[in-house]
């Protein structure tokens, strides 16, 4: 799911603390903002140590709700940096009206709970103490293909940003057995959606000064929408690559978000291609 992790903890079955990811090692205590959360529960059946993982997400349909409410000057580009200024908002109040929601994909810690070796009991005990969780499907290798297939089709209809998909493995034992690589656990694999592309016009060069000092052009086309974002603008980094491209006002230009923000140009027959790209939180996982 696109955006931001978050890290829960209950105590005696009352959440206690809730933490942002941040770099990996030190996060930001939103406890709270995450009380405000339309589905969080404050209290849960299990009354031991709990400990789990969810991703604070903000749908297409209240992103677009909440930048009507905005002029240009203030709208966010897209559900993700919504989300994450919500999550960090000092006043719980403007975050309750964000509608921000939770969605459970890590279980860290149950003591005592036996989860008869399966990932996938995880889920249910999650679900069972109240919890949603981001939605997965149990395959086997004969029925992987047509479940991806499955989640790659429903992207355009969603109403939750997300961007690919984790294929995990169910076997608790064997998966830990597998160990790690230096930054990522090897019971694991993940995918990114293939981009979704438009064509569109250019209609101008502008001159924006960046955060560095320094001059880059920037297209401006006839606005597409992408990811569930109208988009109209592009950066194209420096004139070397508006000369390398020989970019005309009028040419038919194909934009993409490639795993979705940094906005960059490549060359494609016939048209011009406009990719904006960003490194983002995964989202539904599905259990081998």
């Amino acid at each position: 799911m696109d955006g931001l992790t978050i890290v829960l903890t209950y105590q005696d079955g009352t959440l206690q603390k809730a933490v942002t990811r941040g770099n990996g090692q030190v996060g930001e205590v939103i406890t709270n903002n995450a009380r405000t959360f339309t589905n969080v529960p404050l209290s849960v059946p299990y009354k031991g140590q709990l400990i789990l993982r969810g991703e604070a997400v903000i749908s297409y349909s209240e992103f677009r709700k909440i930048n009507e409410t905005l002029s240009e000057e203030e709208q966010y580009k897209n559900p993700r940096n919504l989300c994450s200024g919500s999550v960090r908002q000092l006043n719980n109040e403007i975050t309750a009206k964000r509608n921000v929601s939770f969605y459970a994909f890590a279980l860290v810690q149950a003591e005592g709970v036996d989860f008869h070796n399966s990932q996938e009991e995880k889920f249910v005990f999650l679900k069972e103490q109240g919890f949603d969780v981001v939605e997965y499907q149990r395959v086997t290798a004969e029925t992987l293909p047509e479940a991806v297939q499955s989640f790659a089709a429903k992207i355009t209809d969603n109403d939750l940003p997300s961007d690919g998909l984790v294929l995990l493995m169910d076997d608790i034992a064997y998966g830990e057995g597998l160990g790690m690589t230096a930054k990522f656990p090897r019971n694991a694999m993940a995918f990114k959606w293939a981009d979704e592309t438009a064509d569109t016009t250019l209609l101008d060069i502008e001159w924006s000064a960046s955060r560095t000092g320094l001059i880059n052009p920037v297209a401006i086309f006839e606005p597409v929408e992408l990811e569930g974002t109208t988009v109209s603008r592009a950066s194209v980094h420096n004139i070397s690559i508006v000369r390398q491209l020989a970019l005309g006002i009028g040419d038919t230009i194909r934009v993409y978000k490639a795993n979705m923000i940094i906005l960059r140009l490549q060359k494609t027959l016939p048209a011009v291609t406009i990719s904006l790209y960003r490194i983002n939180v995964l989202s539904a996982a599905v259990l081998l």
